[in-house]
């Protein structure tokens, strides 16, 4: 019962990282000096990292929702 308590706090912390992670790549794109950088940002780091991040999330969601359900 330990370890699922452990597994379940570090996948909470890592969820808490990843949307940390989405809010830095989206101030990181509205930072950008001009339109054309900021549209440059949103579709070469923006977009394939939410993609990354987001999936990693529904990844650790899906763990999670495993590692509590009856077998």
């Amino acid at each position: 019962m330990l370890p699922q308590f452990a597994f379940t706090l570090l996948g909470i912390l890592f969820c808490c990282g990843d949307v940390a992670l989405l809010g830095v790549l989206l101030t990181w794109q509205e930072r950008a000096a001009t339109p054309a950088d900021r549209w440059r940002r949103l579709v070469r780091g923006v977009l394939p990292g939410t993609a990354v991040l987001l999936g990693l999330l529904l990844l650790a969601f899906t763990q999670l929702l495993l590692l509590w359900s009856r077998q």
